[in-house]
C-alpha cells in the first residue's frame, strides 16, 4: 500500500500539476492532471503495488512537455471554447526519460526502484499500439498474428506482461466516458495474462467494434 505522505508529495509534483488544463482528445473526458488522478484510483482497484501506483502518477508527465495543438483543416479542435485539444507524440518515451532523470528523494526514501518506474512509464502505451494493429485485421489468422506481435512487444519492454497490461487498463478506464471499449480491452488483457484464453472472445468483440 502506498504511503499517504508519498501520495501527497506526488500530487504536488510540478511535472504532474503541469497537466492541469491540458486537454487531450474526444476520447478523454478530463485534462491530463485529472486523468492522472483517475488513473491512480483505477490502478488501485487492480493492485496495491507501490511502484505501479507511483508509475500511474507519473505516466503522463511527458504530455505537457510534448504538447502540440490538434489541428484539422486549418482549425484548432476544441473540447469547448478556450479548451483546445492537443497531441503528444512520443509522450511515453519522453516521460520515461524524465522519470529516469528525476532527483527527488522520495525514490530512496520509500525504497522505490526508479528505473522500474521509468520503464513502466515508457511501456504504458505499448498495448494500445499493438491493439490498433489488431483492429486493422480482417480475418482471425491475421488477428492472431498481430496478437502474437503484441506479446513480443510486451516482452521487449523487459517488464512482466501483467504489470504493463495493468497500467494500460487503468489508463483506459481513467479516460472516463470516452472509454467505450473497456470490455474488448479487458478480454485482451485476460488473454495475455491467461495463456491466450479468451482471445477468440476479444476477436469477436473487435469485429463488432469495426462494424459499429
Amino acid at each position: 500500500m502506498i504511503p499517504k505522505k508519498l501520495e501527497q508529495h506526488l500530487e504536488q509534483l510540478p511535472e504532474i500539476v503541469a497537466g492541469k488544463d491540458v486537454w487531450q482528445n474526444p476520447f478523454h473526458e478530463y485534462d491530463v492532471y485529472t486523468h492522472t488522478l483517475h488513473m491512480v484510483n483505477a490502478i488501485k482497484q487492480y493492485t496495491d503495488d507501490t511502484e505501479l501506483i507511483v508509475a500511474a502518477y507519473l505516466h503522463d508527465i511527458g504530455k505537457p512537455t510534448s504538447t502540440i495543438l490538434k489541428i484539422k483543416d486549418g482549425k484548432v479542435l476544441e473540447k469547448s471554447s478556450g479548451k483546445p485539444y492537443h497531441e503528444f507524440d512520443d509522450h511515453e518515451y519522453i516521460g520515461e526519460q524524465m522519470v529516469r532523470e528525476m532527483t527527488y528523494t522520495f525514490f530512496p526514501e520509500f525504497g522505490i526502484n526508479q528505473e522500474h518506474v521509468a520503464k513502466l512509464v515508457g511501456a504504458h502505451f505499448t498495448p494500445m499500439k499493438g491493439i490498433k494493429e489488431m483492429r486493422k485485421t480482417t480475418d482471425y489468422n491475421s488477428f492472431l498474428k498481430t496478437y502474437e506481435n503484441l506479446k513480443e512487444q510486451l516482452d521487449e519492454t523487459g517488464l512482466p506482461r501483467s504489470e504493463v497490461m495493468t497500467m494500460f487498463t487503468a489508463d483506459c478506464v481513467a479516460k472516463g466516458k470516452g472509454c467505450t471499449d473497456i470490455v474488448e480491452l479487458s478480454f485482451i488483457k485476460l488473454a495475455i495474462m491467461n495463456n491466450d484464453k479468451w482471445i477468440k472472445e476479444a476477436y469477436l468483440l473487435q469485429q463488432k467494434y469495426h462494424q459499429n
